[in-house]
């Protein structure tokens, strides 16, 4: 086991607006090696797109992530959420998308595709974090059989 994220049940799955309690938001601690916290993903509150924050292991914040007002799965396209530095929280350095696979993938299957860019001198660990992020922003907008078909509007 390299990697392992932990994250803690939260009752409302697609939801930005209950973020805004810490209680509700969704939150990921990863660990590399096991035991060891490298850093976090955590959902930021927002009304309409989907936000989060990396943070490193004593919780600074390092970068930041914004998706679509719009998520909607199944839809025949790349869905992006933008990577920006927590520096001034404006300059894009990377994206995780969701790829469109085909038609028939998108509506027989819950195999997904996904892409990660990041700065080339990102620390290890952070790319670790967001691996991390990959697989919540997934579990969040593109998994389960009641998300199949259905727009997520924020």
């Amino acid at each position: 086991e390299v990697i392992r994220l932990q994250r803690e049940f939260r009752c409302w799955k697609e939801s930005n607006w209950c973020a805004f309690s810490d209680c509700c938001a969704h939150k990921i601690a990863v660990e590399a090696p096991v035991g060891t916290v490298v850093g976090y993903v955590q959902q930021r509150p927002s009304f309409m797109a989907p936000k989060y924050k990396i943070m490193d292991a004593d919780e600074k914040d390092v970068l930041y992530i914004e998706g679509p007002c719009c998520v909607f799965q199944g839809c025949p396209c790349d869905v992006n959420f933008t990577i920006f530095s927590a520096t001034d929280g404006e300059t894009e350095v990377g994206k995780i998308q969701k790829q469109w696979g085909n038609l028939l993938q998108e509506m027989f299957t819950s195999a997904d595709n996904f892409g990660v860019t990041f700065p080339m001198d990102l620390d290890v660990k952070m790319k670790a974090v967001m691996l991390g992020a990959t697989f919540l922003i997934d579990f969040m907008y593109f998994e389960g059989a009641q998300n199949r078909g259905h727009a997520h509007y924020y």
